[in-house]
């Protein structure tokens, strides 16, 4: 009788110790996945913040702000030459159709009911 209860303890506590452990096994997944979508955001974060900060540097610079006006007003200084390239653009050339003479349309009405 008391190896039974002995036995049951030790069947109880087996089972609380499996349930605990893979409780705390699917809890260390969410949070493992929580932190590489917290990582990568992060690092989204981060790049966007980097590109931001150089944008602002450039606008403090007197030449890009320069270059910049001039190219969106299309101005030059004296002395430059500008070259004003066209896109290429390929369209196709439509094949003429070959009119048919009246009796070849009457015969093919006719022929092809």
């Amino acid at each position: 009788m008391f190896r039974l209860i002995k036995n049951f303890i030790y069947a109880a506590l087996l089972i609380v110790l499996v349930a605990s452990l893979s409780r705390n096994i699917f809890l260390y997944k969410d949070k493992l996945s929580f932190y590489h979508d917290y990582r990568t955001e992060y690092e989204k974060e981060n790049e966007l913040n980097k590109k931001l900060k150089s944008d602002i540097k450039k606008s403090e610079d007197y030449y890009y702000v320069e270059k910049e006006i001039r190219e969106k007003l299309n101005l030059l200084q004296p002395g430059e030459t500008s070259l004003i390239i066209p896109e290429v653009t390929l369209t196709p050339e439509p094949t003429p159709a070959v009119p048919k003479a009246p009796y070849q349309e009457w015969l093919e009405l006719y022929i092809n009911r």
